[in-house]
């Protein structure tokens, strides 16, 4: 819901002459790759997390597959790339564009950068969850 609502807001910023688009692409850019830098950071903890001792303790404890809870931190650096790439082509486009471009443009934007700011509290999510599983099988003998 809050990506069609990123959509509606990017699109009135694109058919909007008056309102500044600069800083909101500038701001935007900006959370994205704090996005991206804090799922990174947390697959790299997760896999970290994941030597072969830790892997047999969760085959016999009966969580695997672990990728089951990897998946959303992929979503969210993957809408994150087409975040980059539909600000990119918000830049792009100049005033004098056709006016229908520029909303295209500007709601495609708003909602993949939306979609990417909402889906990383249930990757954070996924992290708790699986700082659990390492818990859990602390007491597994391997």
């Amino acid at each position: 819901m809050s990506a069609l609502l990123g959509a509606a807001g990017g699109a009135w910023l694109g058919h909007d002459d008056d309102l500044p688009i600069e800083p909101v692409i500038g701001i935007a850019a900006s959370m994205i790759g704090v996005i991206i830098g804090a799922v990174l950071a947390a697959l790299a903890m997760i896999t970290r997390a994941c030597d072969t001792s830790f892997l047999r303790k969760a085959s016999k404890a009966g969580i695997l597959p672990i990728t089951d809870y990897l998946w959303q931190f992929f979503t969210v650096i993957a809408m994150g790339v087409l975040s980059t790439i539909s600000l990119l082509l918000v830049a792009a486009v100049s005033e004098e564009a056709p006016t229908e471009l520029r909303v295209a443009a500007g709601g495609l934007a708003g909602f993949f950068v939306l979609w990417t700011l909402t889906s990383l509290l249930p990757a954070l999510g996924a992290l708790i969850v699986f700082t659990r599983l390492i818990e859990k099988t602390a007491g597994i003998r391997e």
